[in-house]
């Protein structure tokens, strides 16, 4: 098999070209740091800071493509592969020669990872506390990489069956040269264990900043693995453990729209004059990491009708949801000129979201096991202790069947989460499981139509032609 790392190459440049401290030695190419600071360094590099991809987006029902009669969001205009995942095309989503961010960014922070998990500890200074405080948050990061990739390029985790469904690839090396296949679903998964057990020991109590973990993340990813594994109960435990350390909620009530900004800055706190917090000074932020060009969706897409609606559910006579409020245009947005689009909502927060782990997840997440395991007043008071930070004149939700309080979680969810990278795609995928929860998506532009049929393997995201055109023997999910 040749190399899936050769599509890695480019990641040499990675390394900071700042770090002057390397050792003479270049195995295979490679470049490896001398000092614990040129480590850190990496760590810390921007780049470091980012996961996720929004264009996972234009697959879900969440999004709406106008078409030549309305400014910007236009099918017609929009890139090869937002087309081709909003018209549910067949086989590849992007063409020969064109990069697939999401992946290709992921694997290059796997990439920086590894050179940290492998080297930190036999570095030539640095007590050996702080080096295995250094892989331990290498580890972590791997694992949330890996989490990721494993639930958008692959079926979502099935214990029946996922020791024979294809993962992606473990890459735990930063040799470039070494052969690596596609792993399966459980042994991508037994890697995040590992490398979570692995970590918590060396984690502090407190981080300087959130982009670090601390021995908090380890609940909260525990909560989401399990959550993504279908494990409710389990998740649940570890969600409610985790909001033991962190249950702060930000107070959407306190912010309205600034009438003299209309790009950043647009959502902002009247009596403090302060922007809506972005990710790195959110209190809801558990493990900081800013979605890859998340930004770039404000003023390129419109919510679905199917969206909008679930704003209206379950909201009190006289009430405001300000996530609707504060997050969306309509029919209308003044930037650099008046920009009309009549009968749309024009998805428009500008404001850096955190793709980590966040508090309001983890209530989510809690009172979905809560509602699963029969227990409805618990799961709505979780609820309702987010909605009181959400909603104007919000009121306790009446008390319902747990089936009933389930489908209250799950659109909750929905609407916290719209146009959050991969998040909803994922949730489709493990809803279209279930009976009750599984949909068809219909997506439109002006006089075209398409359909993608609950559980169908065009959710599934392909690996990208760059990849497989160095690897064409890696099996791929039947798309066609």
């Amino acid at each position: 098999m040749k190399n899936i790392t050769i599509i890695l190459s480019a990641l040499l440049l990675f390394l900071l070209p700042s770090c002057k401290k390397y050792l003479d030695i270049k195995p295979k190419g490679i470049l490896i740091p001398e000092f614990y600071d040129d480590y850190v360094k990496l760590l810390n590099h921007k780049t470091m800071m980012s996961a996720d991809n929004p264009y996972v987006v234009y697959i879900t029902d969440d999004m709406l493509l106008g078409d030549l009669s309305v400014p910007f969001g236009q099918f017609q205009q929009g890139s090869e592969g937002q087309k081709n995942m909003y018209s549910f095309a067949h086989g590849s989503i992007f063409s020969a020669g064109t990069d697939d961010l999401l992946w290709q960014n992921a694997y290059k922070r796997i990439y920086t990872f590894n050179v940290v998990i492998n080297n930190v500890l036999s570095c030539t200074d640095g007590n050996p506390k702080d080096k295995e405080a250094l892989a331990a948050e290498a580890k972590v990061g791997r694992a949330f990489e890996y989490l990721l990739l494993v639930n958008t390029y692959a079926k979502d985790y099935d214990a029946n069956s996922a020791a024979n469904d294809l993962g992606v690839p473990l890459v735990l090396s930063e040799d470039i040269n070494k052969d690596y296949k596609r792993n399966t679903v459980r042994e991508v998964y037994d890697q995040i264990f590992k490398d979570l057990n692995e970590a918590l020991p060396h984690l502090s109590a407190t981080t300087p900043h959130r982009f670090k973990p601390s021995r908090q993340v380890g609940n909260a990813f525990m909560a989401k693995m399990y959550f993504y594994m279908k494990d409710y109960e389990n998740a649940r435990i570890y969600a409610e453990k985790a909001l033991l350390d962190n249950s702060q909620l930000t107070n959407m009530k306190l912010y309205s729209i600034n009438p003299a900004a209309n790009g950043f800055g647009r959502i902002y706190d009247a009596a403090t004059g302060k922007s809506y917090p972005e990710a790195k000074d959110n209190v809801e932020s558990i493990y900081a990491r800013y979605g890859d060009n998340l930004i770039s969706l404000s003023r390129n897409v419109y919510a679905s009708a199917d969206l909008l609606a679930t704003y209206n559910h379950d909201l009190p006579p006289g009430a405001t949801d300000q996530r609707r409020l504060l997050f969306f245009a309509d029919n209308t947005f003044k930037l650099n000129g008046q920009l009309n689009f009549p009968g749309k909502s024009m998805w428009v927060p500008y404001v850096m979201f955190n793709s980590g782990f966040n508090t309001s997840e983890l209530f989510l997440i809690a009172a979905e096991g809560y509602a699963r395991k029969g227990e409805a007043q618990k799961a709505l008071a979780l609820v309702d202790k987010l909605r009181y930070n959400r909603i104007n004149g919000n009121k306790d939700l009446p008390l319902v069947d747990a089936k009933m309080a389930l489908k209250i979680v799950l659109e909750e969810r929905r609407r916290e989460f719209a146009f959050c990278g991969s998040m909803r795609l994922i949730d489709l995928k493990r809803l279209n499981r279930e009976a009750d929860w599984k949909k068809d998506i219909v997506h439109s532009a002006g006089s075209e139509s398409w359909t993608l049929p609950a559980n169908d393997l065009r959710y599934i995201l392909p690996l990208p032609p760059k990849v497989l055109s160095l690897n064409p023997s890696l099996p791929q999910y039947n798309r066609d």
